[in-house]
């Protein structure tokens, strides 16, 4: 047995750990620190907090706020225009997944260290090698080594203020992850006990956290982080696949993931019992498993078809034929 396992060179998880930024920060080296985030990020306290704290020891922020959900290639590449005119030398991402996609790819680009702050609990970036961004108006993952942040600080007080819905989909985002790689044909042990581990977690706490449970809400943050520690060492599968499309349509990423994951577990031929707590758990966060989404769902599996990545990690060989039949089931 051979694998090898990618991490950041240091994870920090904990209530108030936003603190230990600025310690963290002088260890990389470097004065100019990029700020990646959201406009919407701008006003809320935790953000507020970071510029404080980065101010008060020393550290000279420049904030690009301009990232949106699901960016494109070019965006990033603005992004890192930016950084470039303001000669930075730290990369900070914090917000949800598509801001630390961002900042992992630029900063990558730039050659610069990196530190990420996730605001939800559901795509883990601030732990996975990952960038997903679009190309040509349809979702891409960049994969390297280099994209592994440096630092990634967990602090669960950062996503107290998330509402019902995102907390929803985040963490179905996250529970797909667990779930996915558990049984993909890239596992292995660490990813395997990550991931039953991550599941549980998930399964036990999505609920109350969706309904504003502050407990529920750190066991989200920690399900997360573990279920970002496997899928970012194996990869996800015929789920992952199948919700491109969606997205690409304009479909929130985790709301494609809760339509579809149903759909890739019993093809996959998933314990009955785990599908029907899956079924129950989407809908009782108040997600749908089915939309009035109208595509040619032809178009949409012929680019699943092509998605080799995912399709060759699904621990079942997966034809156009079955995707075109999971997408009529879907539709109908």
């Amino acid at each position: 047995m051979n694998f090898t396992y990618i991490l950041p060179g240091k994870i920090i998880f904990g209530c108030g750990s936003l603190e230990q930024v600025s310690n963290e920060l002088k260890g990389l080296g470097g004065q100019k620190t990029l700020i990646v985030t959201s406009n919407g990020m701008m006003s809320r306290a935790g953000f507020i907090k970071l510029i404080n704290i980065l101010k008060d020891n020393g550290f000279s922020p420049a904030i690009f706020e301009k990232v949106k959900p699901e960016p494109s290639i070019d965006e990033a590449d603005k992004f890192l225009d930016f950084a470039r005119e303001n000669k930075c030398d730290l990369v900070i991402g914090i917000g949800g997944g598509s801001v630390l996609d961002v900042a992992k790819k630029v900063a990558m680009d730039l050659g610069k260290p990196k530190l990420m702050l996730p605001t939800t609990a559901g795509t883990g970036s601030e732990v996975t090698h990952e960038s997903v961004l679009k190309v040509n108006g349809e979702k891409r993952a960049f994969v390297d080594k280099e994209l592994v942040p440096d630092i990634a600080i967990i602090d669960p007080d950062l996503m107290m203020t998330m509402p019902p819905k995102l907390t929803a989909i985040s963490g179905i985002d996250a529970l797909a992850h667990a779930i996915e790689c558990y049984d993909c044909a890239k596992n292995n042990p660490l990813v395997k006990t990550l991931a039953f581990k991550a599941y549980n977690i998930i399964k036990n706490n999505l609920r109350k956290a969706t309904a504003g449970d502050k407990e529920a809400r750190i066991n989200m943050a920690l399900g997360s982080l573990m279920a970002g520690m496997a899928f970012g060492n194996s990869g996800t599968a015929l789920c992952h696949a199948l919700s491109y499309p969606l997205s690409n349509a304009g479909i929130p990423h985790g709301e494609a993931v809760a339509m579809m994951l149903p759909y890739a577990l019993e093809f996959n031929g998933f314990d009955k019992d785990v599908i029907s707590e899956v079924k129950r758990i989407i809908l009782d966060v108040g997600l749908k498993l089915e939309s009035s989404f109208k595509a040619d769902i032809y178009k949409m599996a012929e680019i699943v078809a092509k998605d080799e990545r995912h399709l060759s990690n699904n621990p079942r060989e997966v034809t156009l034929k079955d995707i075109v039949s999971i997408y009529e089931r879907w539709c109908k």
